[in-house]
């Protein structure tokens, strides 16, 4: 092995010293340059070029950002490693640019309204706003309701820490973990949002729950009965993603999401199940999927989720 685990630990502390990051997306940006070490015989930071444009290709990622901060964490430990092992080496993720890296995005996964947990996970890294980074995780998770309206009116007292779940008036409960809990703390407080433009641009807000409102709004649109105040806020959910996938480079709607998270937990059932997908929708395991994603129809259910996902499943 030409990179070991001590040295990406050393690494990860001396990075982190200067750096904002996620150390588990970082770690696994280490950890794949690794296993490239093996099938090109040198240290990541020796690789060519091209072979670090295969490498990227690999990852089959949806966005050039994504791209470009897995390079500029391979940029810095290029130059760790290279300097804690006395070498002397051109670094390759120093000349990287955007357009060579946009030559290895994945247009296909890109173009697909179906985005992985892993694709998920990616796009909230890459948000600056907690705000955003909660909305996304929420739908992908199964809060929705008509008009959005679970998500919306969401409040902070609806998320349990003592047993990690988030619970909803209709009877739905979520569950979350510790790092996403400490997320939706971060969103549910946050009273600064980022605009990004031709100049980047921080506005203060009003928190009330997830949704924000103006400092200078009349209203604060929070009457769940009013249809007015429901499209209000469904609205300002659909700007947010609007803008999100504006920053990004790539289409992120509410349904997409949403479908994309049904859809990952469905495969996640038919492995734990071990039953073929057909037989997997006619369980309470899928019923239970269907409601949660807000497919309320008791009779086709299974054949609404068929029709849906069957060929995700060939």
């Amino acid at each position: 092995m030409y990179t070991n685990e001590q040295e990406i630990e050393d690494f990860l502390c001396e990075y982190k010293r200067s750096k904002i990051i996620i150390e588990t997306t970082t770690r696994a940006t280490l950890n794949r340059a690794v296993e490239f070490e093996h099938k090109f015989n040198k240290p990541f930071y020796q690789f060519t070029t091209e072979e670090a444009l295969e490498m990227y290709e690999s990852v089959h990622a949806i966005s050039v950002v994504s791209l470009q901060n897995n390079n500029l964490v391979l940029k810095h430990a290029a130059r760790w490693f290279a300097y804690k092992k006395g070498k002397e080496v051109a670094n390759t993720y120093e000349e990287m640019t955007k357009d060579m890296l946009n030559e290895v995005v994945d247009i296909d996964k890109q173009k697909s309204l179906i985005l992985s947990r892993e694709d998920i996970e990616d796009i909230i890294e890459q948000l600056l706003n907690w705000t955003d980074k909660c909305i996304v995780w929420l739908l992908f998770y199964g809060v929705g309701g008509n008009l959005l309206k679970e998500l919306t009116f969401m409040q902070w007292n609806q998320v349990s820490h003592s047993d990690l779940k988030v619970y909803f008036k209709s009877g739905k409960i979520i569950d979350i973990t510790e790092s996403s809990y400490d997320m939706l703390k971060q969103g549910f407080t946050e009273d600064e949002l980022i605009s990004f433009g031709e100049t980047n641009r921080i506005a203060k807000v009003r928190s009330l729950g997830l949704y924000k409102a103006r400092c200078n709004s009349l209203s604060d649109n929070d009457n769940q009965d009013s249809k007015e105040d429901q499209e209000r806020r469904y609205r300002w959910v659909q700007r947010r993603l609007i803008l999100i996938s504006k920053d990004l480079g790539i289409r992120v709607t509410s349904g997409s999401l949403q479908s994309s998270g049904l859809l990952y937990h469905l495969q996640q059932g038919v492995k734990e199940t071990g039953l073929e997908f057909k037989e997997f929708t006619k369980t309470k395991y899928a019923e239970s999927l269907a409601r949660r994603y807000d497919i309320l129809s008791e009779e086709f259910y299974s054949q609404i989720l068929l029709d849906k996902f069957s060929a995700c499943f060939e």
